[in-house]
């Protein structure tokens, strides 16, 4: 049956089915993204990094140099651009933003770390202060390779580590931040050269990663390869040799730092691994789609657990963790297809990897936290004919594992490319900032956009599009999502693995985020009720979801047509295949129905009964019923919960329709409309007239698209 469509849902790994009793509020969430203002001047996105109280810090290039600008907290105005060359940016766990770069000799020489911070409550970035002095690599080394690194728990006790010309380790630390750096220390270093008749197999360090948690403990992991030089001819295979250490500093004045160690959780041959603190105290680190934690206190890591992320080429996956434990890894789940996985604490494992994209820029990933959810940035290339025709800006929610519809961000233009990062602001929303260029790398043009405040949801919009959506099955076992997307309008979003003989009831705002989420009774009968990611989201039988009942196979129809009873909240709607008997469950508003309530009895003689949604404006669910005969009556909803007498909308119509919907307003006038399709696979437009009435069918889509449909609602 032709279902109007479900905004992405939240993939959360599967979480124990909960009682449809009391729950609280549940805030707003993501709005849509607002329209781009353009950044003058700026030609390319370094870096993006948030402070704590959301002022936003951003390196860009402008002029041909590398400069630092910011975008104070509550501001939407970026401030004056300084010159940042060769500087990096690096967030904290006390919410700070810092600026590191080396001065001095770049010749091998001694050289002076320095550091500017943007403090957590925001500000200003610090003058200048000197971290220590030393000597850095700069031989051998990618250029992606981060050689200098900067943790600090939310206590402020802060760790730098980083690679001096000898290819050693050394790490400088302080108690808080306005306490004394301490002296160098050297605590490793990368072995000697293979030498070899055909080649000298030179070390390369691949990470550099330093921790510190909440206790104080110190982290770092650090390590690389062995690198042929050659000429390509018989390389010898037994000089490739990896180096991956794992260092600890305890807690503690006098606390003394552990020897160098492997972490066989990493295998045989790591590289880009991700290190973090946990913020329930000790480490937790992902490679190569492997994740594994070391707790608090404990002397050793522990098992390897699957995950299906792993890294992007030169950059590392990033860990996501709240503060009750759930962990949103985001990074790459094969070639061109970033992807997302959830270890939620209360189950102690990983839900399924979803696959965000294909056809993804290497290394183009971003993502930040925000309120409640996870946003990615990538750059998607875009197809004509096999020829590509553009890359977009392309973002994407993440929320308890699921994912939502992806949005793209820049220009609809042919022959550029755009790439750019994300951040958060004061208000946990997100901000993009990215740049768009000709595909010549003429034209250059900067722009940042964040999302706006959440409306009441439309009936039937779930992609955040202002129009009715379409839901349905697929013959692959997907549930798809339609929305007549301009910036990719071949590519149907969809999530699997889910039987194509589900049925998927289009239903209002259930839980109060203001998006509307979706009823889904499984082939066996169990009727559950899902809360998808706002903006467009699709969930997973696994994800986070009510149970509404064990068993209604009973009813042969379950729709919903929004406000039964005039308070406010959508209600659910079900007819019993013996009786014809129609059911109002209405919803309590406390997360929950109230027990069944008879509204009509023995509609037998409807072969289809729809859930219209408010067709005539008065604010109340209507029905629309089509008997055996080829009328279609409509029953205009009552502020009792029950429906008036009906009223004839068409006759000898319907005799060739396999799906019928009242599908929320699809055309855009603001009036709710009727789809349906036919035995041939052709899908027809009524539209609306807004008293209850309809105008004559146009063709919606190719019959050759809505073929792939297996039901539609």
């Amino acid at each position: 049956m032709l279902v109007s469509a479900l905004a992405l849902s939240v993939i959360a790994p599967y979480a124990q089915a909960a009682p449809a009793s009391a729950t609280a509020a549940v805030p707003a969430g993501i709005g849509p993204w607002t329209a781009p203002k353009e950044l003058a001047g700026v030609t390319a996105v370094v870096d993006l990094k948030s402070a704590r109280d959301g002022s936003v810090a951003g390196l860009f290039t402008r002029d041909g140099e590398t400069v630092l600008s910011v975008l104070p907290a509550g501001s939407t105005t970026w401030g004056a651009a300084t010159p940042a060359p060769a500087a990096r940016l690096q967030r904290t766990d006390d919410g700070a933003v810092s600026l590191l770069w080396w001065e001095g000799a770049a010749d091998g020489g001694t050289r002076t770390l320095k550091m500017s911070r943007l403090a957590a409550d925001g500000g200003d970035f610090t003058p200048a202060e000197t971290v220590t002095t030393g000597t850095l690599a700069q031989d051998q080394v990618h250029s992606r390779t981060q050689v200098t690194t900067l943790a600090a728990n939310a206590e402020g006790h802060q760790a730098v580590a980083w690679m001096d010309a000898e290819h050693r380790l050394t790490v400088v630390e302080r108690p808080g931040p306005d306490g004394a750096w301490s002296t160098p220390k050297t605590l490793d270093q990368l072995p000697d050269p293979i030498v070899r008749d055909d080649n000298v197999y030179d070390y390369v360090l691949h990470d550099m990663r330093v921790a510190v948690d909440p206790a104080g403990t110190v982290g770092v992991l650090w390590g690389g390869n062995s690198r042929y030089t050659g000429d390509g001819v018989d390389p010898d295979p037994s000089a490739y040799q990896w180096h991956y250490k794992y260092l600890e500093k305890p807690a503690g004045a006098d606390a003394a730092w552990t020897a160098p160690r492997d972490v066989p959780q990493l295998g045989e041959q790591p590289g880009q691994v991700t290190l973090a603190a946990h913020p329930q105290g000790g480490f937790h680190l992902l490679e190569n789609g492997s994740y594994a934690r070391k707790a608090a206190g404990a002397a050793e890591w522990g098992p390897a657990e699957p995950v299906g992320i792993g890294s992007q080429s030169h950059v590392p996956a990033e860990l996501h963790t709240a503060a009750n434990g759930d962990v949103t890894a985001v990074g790459m789940q094969g070639s061109g297809a970033p992807g997302v996985a959830t270890r939620l604490a209360s189950r102690g494992s990983w839900g399924e990897t979803r696959k965000l994209a294909s056809n993804v820029v290497s290394d183009s990933v971003s993502s930040v936290a925000t309120a409640g959810a996870v946003v990615v940035t990538y750059t998607q290339k875009r197809f004509e004919l096999g020829r590509t025709v553009r890359q977009d800006f392309v973002a994407q929610t993440v929320e308890g594992g699921d994912v939502a519809k992806p949005r793209t961000l820049n220009a609809l233009t042919k022959d550029t490319g755009s790439t750019g990062r994300v951040a958060a602001d004061a208000k946990g929303r997100p901000v993009a900032v990215w740049t768009q260029a000709a595909a010549d790398g003429g034209t250059r043009a900067a722009y940042t956009a964040t999302t706006g405040a959440r409306a009441l949801p439309r009936w039937h919009d779930y992609a955040d599009s202002a129009r009715g959506d379409v839901v349905g099955l697929s013959p692959s076992d997907s549930m798809r999502l339609y929305t007549g997307d301009t910036a990719n309008p071949t590519e149907t979003f969809s999530v699997s693995p889910w039987k194509d003989t589900t049925r998927v009831v289009p239903f209002g705002d259930f839980d109060g985020d203001r998006c509307n989420d979706m009823v889904v009774r499984l082939p066996e009968g169990e009727v559950r009720l899902y809360t998808p990611v706002c903006g467009g989201g699709l969930p997973a039988p696994e994800s986070e979801h009510k149970r509404l009942a064990r068993d209604w196979s009973k009813y042969d129809t379950l729709f919903a047509s929004g406000d039964q009873t005039g308070d406010g909240r959508p209600d659910l709607l079900a007819r019993d295949k013996a009786t014809g008997d129609v059911y109002r469950y209405t919803h309590d508003g406390a997360g929950g129905f109230e027990a069944r309530v008879k509204i009509r009895s023995a509609w037998t003689g409807y072969k289809k009964v729809v859930g219209a949604g408010d067709l005539n404006g008065d604010g109340l669910g209507d029905v629309l019923a089509l008997d055996d005969a080829g009328v279609l009556w409509r029953y205009d909803g009552l502020s009792t919960g029950k429906l008036k007498d009906r009223v004839r909308v068409f006759k000898d119509w319907g005799s060739t329709y396999t799906d019928v919907i009242g599908a929320g307003d699809v055309d855009g006038d603001g009036k709710q409309d009727l789809l349906s399709r036919d035995t041939s696979d052709r899908v027809w437009l009524n539209a609306g007239d807004g008293d209850g009435t309809f105008q004559n069918r146009v063709a919606f889509g190719d019959a050759s698209y809505w073929k792939g449909w297996t039901s539609l609602g």
